[in-house]
């Protein structure tokens, strides 16, 4: 399957940004930010153009194991009488595990503890206690960026906080940052280089620093980047934590009792693993709500399915177009009441209407905090229901039925990610 990757990620990010607001409080287009200002100072420091275009993947990567390391500490919380982990053990955490899981990830170059020693300082007084010399450039590079914008307000490009900026590298070198790296930034890092980190004009700067390649990807590397993406949305709430891999894993065993071929599968599992991306703008405060939604609450919640749209429609790659629309419409209903588009028989393909009716027997059939998954014949039986009711496809329905009521182990894709 062809793809460019760093697009991918570049879309993503909004929705990992929204995470990183939530938990740490960050400002928005901070994933962006420090891809771009990696590879501005990675451009300086002479990174290879494969370097740079894995240096800006693993920038917007840099904290995907927060929602996992988040829900971790709540469980953690449990069993010490509510107490947090310490800073340190919270950094620690999330790059060991953000580190994991990149590891089977289909990048250009050698990026080996990239993410496990990027929060490291110069001095070695980091999480893992590495000094520079024993960090990879890579991770520097990350460090001093998500530094800086975790400390600067890098939307406010005037000349002032320009100057406050170098003098913060300055003041950091050989503590925070090898003299190196700090001399580098500071010799480089123009007033013009902050203005390319507003909002308005990251996007065209990322698009433009880098080569873009739609690279030809085996259907294990789309399945391991598939699961990292699935569990990032995820670990968002412990009420849903394998409810997109089992999506992912319903839709390619659907695929194959419809003979997809096997581009056409690899895609579809990457729609599954996809379909609820966009739950990563809704609130915590909402997805983990132990009871029912009132209906202010569930409107909100319904806004992930647009969220979803919005996230990947951004994606400039046309193999990915078909991706953006199963994905997206997974709660469209044929008779017109779903969402978020209201979208009828007619206008839905067979390939959205599967999505739905896999989602749909997913979500029946798993085990959540809140109630013990539905044996087979219950979760069809309340299928029919919905057939009755004009919104699903009955045919699907039959085919899922035929697929899953033998409990049989089906060939769905499996990932060395967390074995």
């Amino acid at each position: 399957m062809k793809i460019d990757l760093n697009e991918i990620l570049y879309s993503v990010s909004s929705g990992l940004d929204a995470v990183e607001h939530e938990l740490l409080n960050v400002r928005p287009g901070h994933c962006k930010r420090i891809a771009a200002m990696s590879i501005m100072l990675g451009k300086n420091l002479g990174l290879s153009p494969d370097e740079l275009i894995d240096l800006a993947a693993f920038s917007i990567l840099h904290d995907n194991a927060l929602t996992e390391v988040n829900q971790e500490e709540i469980e953690y919380r449990k069993y010490n009488n509510g107490e947090c982990y310490s800073v340190q053990d919270y950094n620690a955490r999330r790059c060991i595990i953000g580190e994991r899981n990149t590891k089977f990830m289909p990048f250009r170059t050698n990026n080996r503890d990239v993410l496990l020693l990027h929060h490291e300082n110069a001095d070695g007084s980091g999480p893992q206690g590495r000094t520079y010399d024993r960090t990879p450039i890579k991770a520097q590079i990350i460090h001093l960026a998500d530094t800086i914008d975790n400390t600067y307000d890098l939307t406010s490009t005037n000349r002032e906080n320009h100057g406050a900026i170098i003098y913060f590298v300055k003041s950091n070198a050989g503590r925070m940052f090898s003299r190196e790296i700090s001399d580098t930034f500071c010799k480089s890092f123009k007033m013009k280089h902050l203005v390319s980190l507003d909002v308005t004009h990251v996007d065209n700067y990322l698009r433009k620093a880098t080569k873009h390649f739609n690279d030809e990807y085996s259907a294990q590397e789309v399945v391991n980047l598939a699961t990292l993406l699935a569990r990032i949305v995820d670990y968002k709430s412990h009420y849903t934590c394998k409810h997109s891999t089992g999506v992912a894993e319903k839709c390619a065993a659907m695929a194959d009792f419809y003979n997809f071929s096997e581009e056409k599968r690899t895609k579809y599992y990457l729609a599954g693993a996809l379909h609820d991306i966009g739950k990563l703008m809704i609130s915590n405060t909402i997805l983990q709500k132990p009871s029912k939604l009132n209906d202010y609450e569930y409107e909100l919640m319904k806004q992930h399915a647009y969220y979803t749209y919005d996230i990947l429609k951004h994606i400039k790659n046309k193999n990915m177009d078909d991706i953006v629309l199963w994905s997206s419409h997974h709660h469209e209903k044929l008779n017109g009441t779903g969402y978020p588009f209201g979208l009828k028989e007619d206008q839905l393909s067979h390939e959205e209407r599967l999505m739905t009716c896999c989602d749909i027997y997913q979500a029946l059939t798993e085990e959540r905090a809140y109630k013990a998954g539905f044996p087979h014949e219950q979760a069809i039986s309340i299928m029919r229901e919905m057939v009755i009711k004009g919104e699903i496809d009955n045919n699907i329905v039959n085919a899922i039925d035929s697929v899953f009521s033998q409990n049989i182990k089906h060939n769905v894709p499996t990932t060395s990610i967390l074995m």
